[in-house]
């Protein structure tokens, strides 16, 4: 079986573990996601392909998949849970959704969890070659955009161990890139020091203050919050690697936040990845100077059309009627 298909089974009843555990071979050995729903067939996705299972899932098994994925502690998930996932042991992450719990208008929690999607988390080694090759090994001043499922933790998994020769703070705010257990990376990160499901602003921050990082990695910028912790970076001279999502450039440069970003000069470059159906694949690689430009050009390109000819044509008819 493969290595990271069992593993990732580890979090799941042995009920449900060994209904997936008949999967073909071929199907657990590139197997991407585990797709659990209430009332539903579960299915693996892999390949771009979907594996259906003749069983449907009870609603009380998705629960108990649930608190087993949470190591039947809940509580010491909430934080998780209220952005719709969790992280287990190797760096697998269960999505969920479920009914939404408010206070204030303040997502506080979701329960009865009804669909949980199991990505499988595969470290590939020489997956960023070809990117480093392109940018003849200058990797500072990096961002890497791409559509959900398009490779970019994978490739910035590879990215971190190419830097042992660094120093590297690697912000891991989701687990997902070091996953650590017990302290201790799962994935080869170098020596990278860690900061394990610490939020990327205080990461970025105490890593600057007592790491004397030359490289900082972060995954998934795209909050207000990130701003000054990025500007910090710029002012202390670190070079910053992080991803964003952006299915493709002309999505990117229409986010306010992104625009933002971009113009703190904390990066050079932009690489777009293609796709899920193509993952770590390079689309293009965009210099950020660039890209600013055809954002502004983008700004005056829609500003609203003022017909000037019709203007004046009203101005000399007034002016005739008054003489």
């Amino acid at each position: 079986m493969d290595k990271e298909f069992k593993e990732a089974l580890k979090g799941l009843p042995n009920l449900v573990a060994e209904l997936l555990n008949t999967a073909p071979a071929k199907v657990m050995q590139t197997a991407r996601e585990v797709r659990l729903r209430a009332g539903r067939r579960a299915c693996i996705v892999y390949l771009n392909k979907i594996y259906f299972f003749d069983r449907e899932m009870g609603i009380g098994e998705i629960q108990e998949c649930f608190r087993s994925l949470c190591g039947y502690s809940i509580h010491s998930h909430v934080e998780e849970i209220k952005q719709g996932f969790i992280t287990i042991r190797g760096g697998h992450r269960a999505g969920l959704s479920g009914t939404a719990v408010y206070e204030n208008d303040r997502l506080i929690n979701i329960r009865t969890i009804s669909s949980i999607n199991l990505r499988i988390a595969r470290q590939i080694d020489g997956v960023a070659d070809n990117l480093i090759n392109r940018l003849n090994g200058n990797l500072g001043k990096l961002l890497i955009v791409g559509s959900p499922g398009s490779g970019k933790t994978t490739l910035i998994k590879d990215i971190v161990k190419n830097l042992s020769d660094k120093q590297v703070s690697l912000i891991d705010s989701r687990g997902e890139i070091a996953a650590c257990f017990n302290g201790i990376p799962q994935n080869d990160v170098g020596n990278a020091d860690v900061f394990d499901c610490w939020n990327r602003y205080d990461g970025i921050m105490t890593a600057i203050r007592t790491m004397n990082p030359e490289f900082i990695v972060c995954d998934e910028l795209g909050d207000s919050s990130d701003i000054n912790a990025i500007e910090a970076c710029v002012g202390s001279g670190v070079k910053l690697i992080a991803t964003a999502h952006g299915g493709n450039i002309d999505e990117l440069c229409k986010r306010k936040i992104i625009k933002k970003i971009l113009s703190t000069k904390a990066f050079d470059r932009v690489v777009l990845l293609k796709g899920k159906e193509t993952p770590c694949e390079i689309a293009e690689v965009y210099k950020v100077g660039d890209l600013l430009a055809r954002i502004r050009g983008n700004h005056f390109n829609n500003m609203p059309y003022f017909d000037w000819t019709n203007l004046f044509n009203n101005f000399d008819k007034k002016s005739k009627t008054n003489r």
